[in-house]
């Protein structure tokens, strides 16, 4: 004797004796259960199976292993994300950091307010400035500007004018005021345009990227200063005009929205 009762149609086994059939529902413990609900792990789901039996599952992201439901939280690293607090897949806040010096945190990056030279992110679309004429020594043009995330960049443009003072246009340009903790890098170039275009870098590293120009050196946010002496190839002419682009861009960005100051003189 097994001790297990012989029940008829429509009962089944209960302790020792028989009970008719249940409504197939967790509330029941199904159709084969004795009436008592069926039990389910933290972060489980109680079901009834198609043989009318108590089973369970997990609520999504979590997954069953073994007795329990477990689920593998992500990371601020995995996910991209340098700010804010999103969820960590498993239902719990990641604290991924804050923003400082005015930037805001959007979708886990840290960005500024842009600046009102926006948009100026290439050597296509620089914000273009008062043209300068070599001619009557203009005074030093200041630009105050920042950049409003990693990866930003600034263009500007200055139509140059080569006057009458029997010289070529020299462009002395100067970033400065970086904010701390951030290394930023600067780079001008001349464009002649219609012409062969043989200018020299005469303070900084040469870097012919766009017509020919300098980039800077200084690391940090320590200030750098490159100049360009135009010298256009035109044939029958001793004009040396042209354009001179200003290319600000960070090496590092320390998720702040602090000012940096280019300064412009033409000689």
């Amino acid at each position: 004797d097994s001790g297990v009762p012989t029940c008829g149609s429509g009962e089944h086994p209960c302790g020792s004796g028989c009970v008719r059939d249940l409504a197939n529902e967790p509330e029941n413990g199904c159709r084969l259960g004795c009436g008592e609900p069926c039990d389910a792990p933290d972060m489980g789901d109680a079901s009834c199976g198609m043989d009318g039996r108590c089973t369970w599952e997990c609520a999504p992201p979590f997954r069953r292993m073994g007795d329990e439901c477990v689920c593998t939280p992500t990371d601020c690293d995995t996910i991209g994300y340098e700010c804010g607090a999103p969820d960590d897949g498993c239902g719990m806040p990641l604290d991924c950091g804050s923003c400082t010096d005015g930037a805001v945190c959007t979708t886990g990056r840290c960005a500024c307010t842009p600046d009102g030279f926006e948009p100026n992110d290439s050597n296509t679309s620089p914000t273009t400035r008062p043209g300068l004429d070599d001619s009557d020594d203009p005074p030093d043009v200041l630009l105050t500007a920042n950049l409003d995330e990693m990866g930003d960049e600034d263009w500007f443009r200055f139509p140059i004018t080569d006057g009458t003072d029997g010289g070529s246009p020299r462009m002395t340009v100067t970033l400065r005021n970086i904010p701390v903790g951030s290394d930023y890098t600067l780079s001008a170039y001349y464009v002649c345009g219609d012409a062969g275009d043989v200018s020299e870098c005469t303070v900084g590293t040469a870097d012919n990227y766009v017509g020919r120009g300098c980039v800077g050196g200084a690391s940090g946010s320590s200030p750098e200063t490159v100049e360009i002496k135009a010298d256009c190839d035109r044939t029958f002419s001793l004009d040396d005009g042209g354009t001179l682009l200003v290319r600000v861009r960070a090496a590092t960005w320390m998720n702040t929205c602090g000012p940096y100051e280019v300064v412009v003189r033409v000689r």
